[in-house]
């Protein structure tokens, strides 16, 4: 038996680390209801709190959800909390451990050395410099203990960078290849100004007394200027859309989700399994705060890419837009209510915005396969990496929400951006 204190919040920062941007979350096994109660109390506005009456559900939960730091009492029915915790230990051994206890014999002390007991607390629970102001530590330490155990696996670090430098070639290919186009374009247009003006010239020098004559001119000069126009326009959506205006203009909606697709589907060889994107009813006209086209383009091509992944072949991966009065509607939206979010605390919650959707006929991933893509780890998205997603989202300070079974079915990823 298990009882959730509210949906999980995700704080981000622009200083830290993709494997510390979920905020805490603290397993207590306990089977006292009042114990459950004063933590809640104490703890349930800073923390994800997750609480279990006996071991046995409590390692079941381990088994397909993380956690920062567990809270075990030690004197249970049918298990005894250091039993537990060697269980526990067994499923995820980077995971520390405080024991709440009435009391602690000598014996329990020696049973709990070999095991990543941080400290032993006792009933009733200290004041808050000896408890609350104590968590942060303790998270500390264990995240610490799973940076260090990632970065021991150089192969994926190195591979995770290298996705993230493809990531960021691929945008500048498809930023180079749009710039040969354009200019080709423009190459055209130009010819045809020339022609134009050509003709003027000669005929200025051959009939240049006639009425004729400089009404056909200038009907030759009127036809160039329309071309010139012509070329300008060209130069002008190139660089504004196509390479992403890298100063702090900000970025569009729908011109920046096409590019993004057109990344995405070269980037996960969409052709190939027909695997295409809707995304026609996005507003070309809305701006996003924040973040600058190419800024826009890293953060929305992994998005469309994790969906392309997972999508089955011969389907269809739709991105829709919708404008929010508020981005923290999005997390009080019914439909949304029970997904993953990210940078809930340091968005900037009562500004207006737009809410992207992006979703795939597939099935959505589980809670812990969703944290490891985050966190950089290997998941069926293991050749998606999260970076540019992720640092796009703080730099705007939105909230990236993903769909999580079994609450959800359906694969969706959603991006509340402030405009």
């Amino acid at each position: 038996m298990n009882d959730r204190t509210r949906p999980l919040e995700v704080a981000s920062t622009a200083s830290r680390q993709p494997a510390d941007l979920l905020t805490p979350r603290i397993l207590v096994v306990d089977d006292e209801r009042q114990i459950h109660a004063s933590l809640r109390l104490r703890l349930g506005s800073n923390y994800d709190l997750v609480f279990c009456f006996n071991a046995r559900d409590a390692l079941q939960l381990l088994a397909n959800e993380r956690f920062d730091l567990c809270f075990a009492d030690i004197h249970m029915p049918h298990m005894d909390g250091l039993a537990f915790i060697a269980a526990a230990e067994q499923i995820d051994r980077y995971l520390g451990f405080v024991v709440l206890s009435a009391f602690d014999s000598d014996e329990n002390l020696r049973r709990a050395i070999p095991l990543q007991v941080y400290e032993f607390i006792g009933k009733p629970l200290p004041e808050r410099d000896g408890f609350e102001a104590r968590i942060p530590g303790w998270i500390e330490r264990t995240r610490r203990r799973r940076h260090d155990h990632s970065l021991a696996e150089q192969a994926g670090v190195i591979s995770q960078d290298l996705d993230s430098a493809r990531l960021e070639r691929d945008v500048e290919l498809m930023a180079s290849e749009s710039a040969r186009d354009a200019l080709l374009q423009t190459a055209s247009l130009l010819t045809t100004i020339h022609a134009h003006l050509v003709g003027a010239t000669s005929v200025l020098a051959t009939r240049a007394r006639t009425d004729g004559t400089v009404t056909h001119l200038l009907r030759s000069l009127e036809e160039a200027r329309k071309t010139a126009d012509a070329a300008v326009t060209v130069a002008e959506s190139f660089f504004d859309s196509g390479y992403g205006n890298r100063d702090s203009s900000p970025a569009l909606v729908g011109a920046g989700v096409r590019h993004a697709v057109s990344i995405a589907s070269r980037m996960t060889h969409a052709d190939a399994g027909n695997k295409t994107v809707d995304c026609s009813a996005l507003d070309d006209r809305l701006p996003v705060r924040g973040l600058s086209g190419i800024d826009f383009l890293l953060m929305m091509a992994p998005a469309v890419a994790a969906a392309l992944t997972v999508a089955a072949a011969n389907s269809t991966v739709r991105v829709d837009s919708e404008q929010l009065p508020r981005l923290d509607a999005a997390t009080r939206d019914a439909r949304l209510r029970n997904y993953l979010w990210v940078n809930r605390r340091n968005a900037l919650a009562s500004q207006p915005g737009v809410l992207i959707t992006v979703a795939a006929g597939a099935a959505s991933l589980s809670r812990p396969q969703a944290e490891a893509w985050l966190h950089g780890e290997e998941t069926p998205l293991a050749n998606v990496t999260a970076r540019g997603l992720l640092s796009g989202i703080q730099k705007c300070k939105g909230l990236l929400g993903l769909a999580v079974s079994p609450q959800t079915a359906q694969f969706r990823l959603v991006l509340a951006l402030p405009t």
